[in-house]
């Protein structure tokens, strides 16, 4: 199937003579290398000149060639002509993905070839262990090329605006090339060795090397799927929201497998990593909270109930998931008595009605978006007052024992160290709050929401 960006991609970056410069300044790289090491050690120095090019070729150098291409189309005024054209999300995230990148791949390929001539004349076993280097380099650099192509699209902002926070996507690529480290040093004292060591991940024994392929498709499978969602986004194509609960279901699901009670750590890496995405995408998404629900309510008032579905911001969605994982955790004998969880039963409960206490808040904000200069800001503001100033204000009055009424998070963690500390006193106060908090936003709601569909009803005469 044709590519037409993948073939605008290549109309921009290739050139032949990129043979002769790439292949010509690989020489070098690596001549200049061999020549400082010692004659015993020229082969090993030679091996490990090749392993460093190779994926800083593929994983440093692309990314940033991948990021780019994204960053000029906003540079040049571009991207309106992008989302005119017929080009469906996939077809754009694989052509800017393979095309972008084609001279770091370039420089990847001699490295590579270096790097298999090395490992199969002077290591043992090394054949073995050089094909599976070059094969995940090319994983995780494609994993790595991906997530540099979301912090471009993540630095634009929630509208779009490309062209007025083109360098706020710096500070995250920063961060992505620090992400390979934990692989490369087993991988390359694999690669010398020509033996492997022992790591289990629900319950196989897979080694450095199979746990360097699962989390590389693990983050390569998360960079597309983010990518496609953020594609959809700028490309105005409402999609389920599908995509964000799976993200975060894979997450868990890759970091549970590292227990030694992977079902029960899933479980609560899910809740954690979905609670921990719900703070986020509510206060990214905040600003259109407002527009949000006027499109659900409008969709669901023309029976449009597919509309309705994705119009529905992406907060509740992820606390659902939360929700449903810490209520699987809280089954009997879900949770083992041996190895620790991430976050224990109970707590990631309470969790789960205090965030849903602040994200409501939040939209009680959002939703007075009109009257407010930022919304964000005084949520910020009314947070800090909620869950810092007034329980250190009842602790200084009332003791530690008040902080069960004000901070029901913080007193079911130091429940064991308080033994006056009544068991249901935070629980009960945290669903106070959080009726509290709801009857609020339900106003607001009727009042905002119900109110401007009533005032936008033409009148029958």
């Amino acid at each position: 199937m044709r590519n037409p960006e993948f073939q605008r991609q290549l109309w921009l970056n290739w050139r032949p003579s990129l043979i002769f410069w790439s292949l010509g300044l690989t020489a070098l790289v690596l001549a200049a290398a061999t020549t400082l090491g010692s004659d015993v050690r020229r082969a090993g120095t030679l091996g490990v000149s090749a392993f460093a090019g190779l994926w800083l070729a593929a994983c440093v150098y692309g990314s940033v060639l991948a990021s780019r291409s994204l960053a000029e189309e906003a540079r040049q005024n571009t991207w309106d002509w992008q989302r005119l054209s017929a080009l469906s999300p996939w077809q754009m995230a694989w052509g800017k993905l393979l095309g972008s990148a084609l001279p770091a791949w370039l420089y990847a390929l001699w490295f590579a070839l270096v790097l298999l001539f090395v490992s199969a004349t002077f290591v043992i076993e090394g054949g073995r262990y050089g094909l599976h280097t070059v094969l995940l380099a090319v994983l995780w650099g494609l994993a790595l090329q991906s997530w540099a192509m979301n912090s471009v699209l993540i630095g634009w902002g929630q509208r779009g605006a490309a062209g007025r926070r083109q360098m706020a996507w710096l500070p995250l690529l920063a961060l992505l090339f620090l992400l390979p480290v934990p692989v490369l040093r087993p991988l390359l004292r694999s690669l010398f060795s020509g033996s492997d060591e022992t790591r289990s991940w629900w319950g196989l024994d897979l080694g450095n090397l199979g746990m360097s392929y699962v989390f590389g498709a693990v983050l390569l499978g998360l960079g597309l799927l983010a990518l496609w969602r953020q594609l959809c986004a700028r490309l105005d194509m409402r999609t389920l929201p599908w995509a964000w609960p799976l993200g975060l279901a894979i997450c868990g699901l890759a970091a549970g497998g590292l227990s030694a009670a992977p079902l029960a750590a899933t479980l609560a890496y899910i809740s954690l990593f979905a609670l921990t995405g719900t703070a986020y995408i509510a206060l990214a998404t905040a600003h259109e909270g407002l527009r949000s629900w006027r499109q659900v309510q409008w969709s669901a008032s023309q029976g449009q109930w597919r509309a309705m579905l994705q119009a529905v911001p992406l907060w509740p969605v992820s606390w659902l998931l939360a929700l449903a994982a810490t209520l699987l955790l809280l089954l009997p004998g879900a949770t083992p008595a041996g190895p620790a969880l991430p976050v224990p039963a109970n707590l990631a409960l309470m969790l789960n009605w205090q965030l849903l206490r602040d994200a409501l808040l939040l939209t009680g904000f959002s939703l007075l978006a009109g009257r407010l200069k930022s919304p964000v800001a005084v949520f910020a503001i009314c947070w800090i007052t909620i869950n810092g100033l007034l329980p250190m204000i009842a602790a200084g009055l009332l003791g530690s024992a008040s902080l069960a009424a004000t901070q029901p998070t913080l007193a079911l963690l130091l429940r064991g160290g308080e033994p006056a500390l009544r068991p249901a006193l935070p629980w009960g106060s945290a669903l106070a709050q959080l009726l509290l908090v709801a009857g609020w936003v339900a106003l607001l709601f009727r009042r905002h929401v119900l109110g401007f569909a009533r005032e936008s009803q033409p009148t029958q005469m």
